[in-house]
Order: structure tokens, then sequence, then C-alpha cells
């Protein structure tokens, strides 16, 4: 009976650990999309209701910071649409900012792209805190998925280094999902 138990045990277990590892790696649904990722990302539990999913890119090179990256999606109408994103992430950045905007087209699908550099007000503690703090030298990468379900929105924010590093991976991922 003993050995009965601990197989049952030991299967439970393993099963339990199957099923954690295959979460890990699970895609993350964000309206319409479904966004697939390599071993260079790691899933994280969403820090906020707002948010869809999110992810961190490790960095191979050490000197270089982990950058995470985050889904939004609000359904039709929500968040203001493609151009009060863009509008609303330049505004995040103080003084002389290089931004750009980039329309690109990925198996007959729209994709938007938004980079800003330079010093980036961070909202610490949430949007609404008013805790800003600045940082120099930092990027915004974002992506913005039209639908007629609403927009799926992707936004990276770093040091302008560790973003640069991980951009060639955030654009995979982005258009990962059109495909």
């Amino acid at each position: 009976m003993r050995s009965a138990t601990l197989s049952i045990l030991t299967i439970a277990i393993a099963g339990v650990t199957l099923f954690c590892g295959a979460e890990e790696k699970a895609p993350i649904k964000a309206g319409e999309f479904t966004f697939s990722y390599n071993d260079s990302w790691v899933r994280q539990a969403v820090t906020s209701s707002m948010r869809a999913g999110q992810l961190t890119y490790k960095q191979s090179d050490e000197k270089l910071k982990n950058v995470d990256v985050v889904f939004f999606y609000f359904g039709p109408g929500g968040a203001g649409g493609v151009q009060a994103n863009i509008d609303r992430w330049a505004g995040q950045f103080v003084g002389e900012a290089e931004t750009n905007t980039e329309k690109k087209t990925v198996n007959n699908r729209e994709i938007v792209y938004f980079t800003g550099n330079g010093t980036f007000e961070d909202s610490m503690g949430g949007p609404f805190s008013g805790n800003k703090v600045q940082k120099e030298n930092y990027s915004v990468l974002a992506a913005i998925l039209p639908s007629d379900n609403g927009p799926v929105f992707l936004k990276m924010t770093g040091p302008a280094e560790s973003v640069a590093a991980a951009k060639e991976a955030f654009i995979e991922l982005a258009e990962g999902a059109l495909k």
C-alpha cells in the first residue's frame, strides 16, 4: 500500500511539474493575436490588470540589462487607437528626444513600430501615481498590431543599449503573431 501511494504521489508531482513548465512557455494571447516566443524570453506574471502579458528578454551580454516587453489589449476602441498611443509614448520623453514611426506590412497585415530615444520620464508606481523619475539614455520600442477587434500594443522600455540589443528579437516576437 505504501509503495502504491508513493508511486501515485510521484506521478502527481511529475504531472504538476510538467504542467507548470508548459505554462511558462504558453503563448501569450492578446486580442486576436497569439505570440509565441523562444528561450531568450522568460514569461513573467502580469503586474497590472491592464496587461495581457509580460515577458523579459534575457540578454546574452552580461553588461546589458534584461528588458521587459508588455502586451496591452483593451478591445475595440480601447486605448485611443494608433496615433494616440504614438503621441503618448513620444510624450514620455522630456527635452530633445529622437522619435520615429514606421509602418510595415507582414502577410497582408499592417504593423506600426514606434521608437523613442532620450530622457524617459518613468511613472514609478503606475501612470496615475504622480511619481515620475527621469532616466537618461533610455529607449522605447513599441509595436501596434491594428485589428477590427481592437489594436494590440507591445512596449519595451529600458536603457538604450539594452533595448537596441533586443530589437531583432522584439520584431520577431511582434511579427510572429502575423504569420
